[in-house]
């Protein structure tokens, strides 16, 4: 179904498109910048990697950083050549392997991380609009709705996080979390109990301020990098001039897209893509798809080129991926 779904969506992006033209743009491109951009997705993941590391202290204190490095791009390269995004289990669930931590625990931090990347990204885009810069456009305004639900509900659930795990509040949680598992065949309700109070626990961020801060400094350092990349990209398209702060609500629009579970974000981040870049900046439509093109081949090509390095690494294969998922291993907690 998804797969269908992201054919149907690169469909919509190519149709009525004229690849002499597009071929033409990419002609006149600088090729430095596409090589910076590809350069610069290095530190993205290197903070990336690190901010992990962060969150996963409570669990364990020194985790190598090259198993940090490693499992965050097999994580990556598997989200992006597989449906589903079985990469953002795989990868905790490998590391956890690997260093002796807990599966539900690891996983956690991985929820922990995409809400702390959410909340970067809304934050972002508040200090833009609240700048009054850009020109005012349907997109524009269409974030600005998004905006207004999406910031208060990360909130929200943080703070359910945190009243869940309160020494008030605990007791109730784990007898809600033994009453959904009474849904749940008798041979696997233990283990689900098990895995889900394990879960809950973990997710509350036992950092103090100061490792908070450490982990909200990464996320800021790592979105403002991608950010300045695809300003970077944009560039070396000729009539694309943009301030950098410009390309914060185009981020947000790629950001959303990203969630859709096609594989690859085939056609998903395509079409938000293309239309972001009219919608917003007033860009031609044939510039819009040849920077949307050339942009999804560069966003895919390091993680993807970099995972398989991982993987070798690690001694490991996507065929070792897909017997874990086969065999249901994930739920398991050691």
């Amino acid at each position: 179904m998804i797969c269908a779904l992201s054919a149907f969506f690169v469909w919509l992006f190519l149709r009525r498109v004229d690849f002499n033209e597009i071929g033409s743009i990419w002609r006149s491109i600088p090729p430095v910048y596409p090589l910076l951009f590809v350069l610069i997705a290095l530190p993205q993941f290197a903070l990336r990697s690190f901010r992990w590391g962060l969150l996963l202290r409570p669990f364990k204190r020194h985790i190598p950083f090259r198993s940090l490095w490693n499992f965050s791009l097999i994580g990556f390269m598997i989200s992006y050549l597989l449906p589903g995004r079985l990469g953002e289990i795989a990868r905790p669930v490998l590391l956890a392997e690997k260093e002796g931590i807990k599966k539900s625990q690891a996983i956690a931090t991985v929820i922990n991380e995409r809400l702390f990347d959410l909340l970067t990204v809304l934050v972002l885009l508040t200090a833009y609009l609240l700048s009054g810069a850009g020109r005012p456009s349907p997109v524009l305004l269409q974030l600005k709705t998004a905006l207004f639900f999406l910031l208060p509900l990360v909130f929200f659930v943080f703070f359910l996080v945190a009243l869940a795990n309160s020494p008030r509040f605990l007791p109730w949680t784990e007898k809600l979390i033994r009453a959904c598992a009474r849904l749940l065949p008798a041979s696997f309700r233990e283990r689900t109990i098990d895995f889900a109070g394990h879960f809950v626990r973990a997710l509350r961020l036992d950092l103090g301020w100061k490792g908070i801060a450490a982990v909200g400094g990464c996320s800021l350092l790592h979105w403002g990098i991608i950010t300045f990349s695809y300003w970077l990209l944009m560039h070396g398209f000729a009539g694309v001039r943009l301030a950098l702060p410009d390309v914060i609500p185009f981020l947000s629009v790629i950001f959303v897209a990203a969630a859709v579970p096609t594989p690859g974000m085939a056609g998903s981040m395509d079409l938000a893509a293309k239309y972001a870049l009219t919608g917003l900046f007033g860009i031609s439509t044939k510039t819009a798809v040849a920077f949307t093109i050339l942009f999804h081949f560069l966003v895919l090509l390091s993680p993807i080129a970099l995972g398989l390095i991982a993987l070798w690494r690690e001694g490991l294969s996507i065929h070792t991926v897909r017997r874990m998922e086969k065999k249901d291993e994930l739920p398991a907690v050691r």
